[in-house]
């Protein structure tokens, strides 16, 4: 079950990602003045469900199923000191912690916004942090905690 779970928490990072570079696009977009006061929220909504699947089965892998996790949780001492238990254990999860943070409250600001204008600037900044934290704690191919871009099912 842990190689399937991992694969599919692999496989859902491309669309991840792909989705907040889309949203974070999209939120340059000026207002056209139509009723929507969020052009493109589809977008938002997209991007916020894809990262609810990745919490998914982060949290599937992080409290259960990773070996990884299991042991850096038996000595939390030695897991900070050693960098690729510190990855997976503490990294890893924060970043992706407050990369979901910032587009929820990305998506919760620009709709409470005073102006479009306003919901416009709120949705690219969040976004943008979101989507540069999301590549920044990605374990990729050729760092230390690297694993490969595309994992088998």
């Amino acid at each position: 079950m842990y190689t399937s779970v991992l694969a599919i928490h692999s496989w859902l990072r491309w669309i991840t990602l792909i989705l907040a570079a889309a949203a974070t696009v999209n939120a340059f977009r000026p207002h056209t003045g139509r009723v929507s006061p969020l052009p493109g929220r589809w977008w938002d909504t997209l991007l916020m469900l894809a990262v609810d699947l990745q919490v998914l089965f982060g949290v599937l892998l992080y409290f259960g199923l990773s070996p990884f996790t299991r042991v850096a949780m038996q000595d939390i001492g030695a897991t900070l000191r050693t960098p690729a238990m510190r990855f997976w254990a503490i990294e890893h999860a924060a970043g992706m912690i407050a990369a979901v943070v910032l587009v929820r409250m990305g998506r919760v600001l620009a709709m409470n916004a005073s102006s479009p204008e306003s919901a416009r600037q709120r949705r690219l900044i969040c976004f943008a942090i979101a989507t540069v934290l999301m590549i920044a704690v990605i374990p990729w191919p050729g760092l230390a905690n690297g694993r490969p871009l595309f994992r088998g099912l």
